[in-house]
Parts: C-alpha cells; structure tokens; sequence
C-alpha cells in the first residue's frame, strides 16, 4: 500500500465517533472476570515488525505518513518517542517495536508512521514496514494465546493469505499515560 504523502491541505480529522464506538462499544463483561468482546474488524490495515505480521482495525487508522521531526522527550516511557506537530495538533509518538519488547531500530525517511484513534485521541505508531489494507473472513479471529505477552492487547490472531496476523487493539495497546505526559506537555507551552 502506498503511503500517503503529507499535504498542506490534510488536515486530521477528529476522532470518529463509529470507529471510537465499535472498539470501546464492547459487549457487557460476561462475569467471568474475562475481559470484555470487541467485535472482530472487517478489515486490517497490516504491517510489520522484524519479521511477524501485524494489523489494526482500518476503522482506528487515521492515515500514514513517512517519518518526520520528532520532538524527544527525554523523561518518558522508553516507547513514548517523542511529539509530533501535525498540522497544528499535538500527536505522540509511540515506538511499537519497544512498545510490543522488540529492540529498538535506528529510523531512515522511509520509516513509516500509523496515525491512528486511541482514547479519543490521535496517536502515532511508528512500525517498520507498511503491507496492505485486507479483508478479514467473518469469525476468522482467534483469541489469542494467554502465554502470549501481548494477549491482553490484542484482538486476536488470524491467518490470511499473508501468513498469521497479531491483530492488535489499539484502546488497550496504547498506554493512557502516553496521553497524559503529552497533555502535561501540551499545557505548559506557550
């Protein structure tokens, strides 16, 4: 999938009620202390780290870019990069190799960014590789596997023609505190 070259005349959009609804309108809790079901997406944006297959629901994917500036900051979480000034809106940056425990790689300009929703939010995810948007198969998603670390903040797995996908959920994928440290930023500037 191409990625989206930054235009003076983009401007991101505010969170979308539908998609924000689908991924934090889950089912009520079953009673058995399980964590709440979200509906399984019908489509998935997919990208890569190292080698494994990742995706995000194409309704919490806002657009892609090629890597820009960063603001650093220096006191945060290790996945919490740095700021973004996208077109006047302050966006985190989110390493997701380090956010998911794989070892940070040094980024090029051909570093892709994922702007997606997250807590009612924008939030950008910095991955490796961009693959493409596909389809995912009515009742194709598996639960993940509770050995697995990153279980509870995935949707689930799903094998596509492209190999298994780590289907991830973005509400909980995101750390809140990521937010939290950019608004304190956010209120202190000028």
């Amino acid at each position: 999938m191409p990625r989206k070259k930054k235009e003076s005349g983009d401007t991101p959009a505010p969170p979308a009620a539908e998609g924000a609804a689908m991924l934090s309108g889950a089912e009520a809790d079953p009673g058995d202390g399980a964590a709440p079901r979200i509906e399984d997406p019908a489509r998935v944006l997919t990208f890569r780290l190292d080698e494994q297959l990742y995706g995000l629901p194409i309704d919490s994917v806002q657009e892609i870019q090629q890597l820009v500036e960063l603001m650093p900051l220096p006191d945060a979480a290790p996945a919490l990069v740095g700021m973004l000034d996208v077109r006047g809106l302050v966006v985190p940056a989110i390493d997701l190799r380090t956010l998911v425990g794989i070892v940070r790689r040094e980024y090029t300009l051909e570093t892709p960014m994922v702007f997606c929703r997250a807590h009612g939010r924008v939030v950008c995810l910095i991955v490796d590789v961009v693959e493409d948007v596909v389809e995912v198969p009515p009742g194709s998603i598996q639960p993940p596997s509770n050995l697995y670390g990153l279980a509870d903040r995935m949707l689930g797995v799903c094998h596509l023609e492209q190999g298994l996908v780590m289907i991830l959920d973005p509400e909980r994928l995101i750390p809140d505190a990521a937010l939290h440290v950019v608004d304190a930023v956010t209120e202190v500037r000028p």
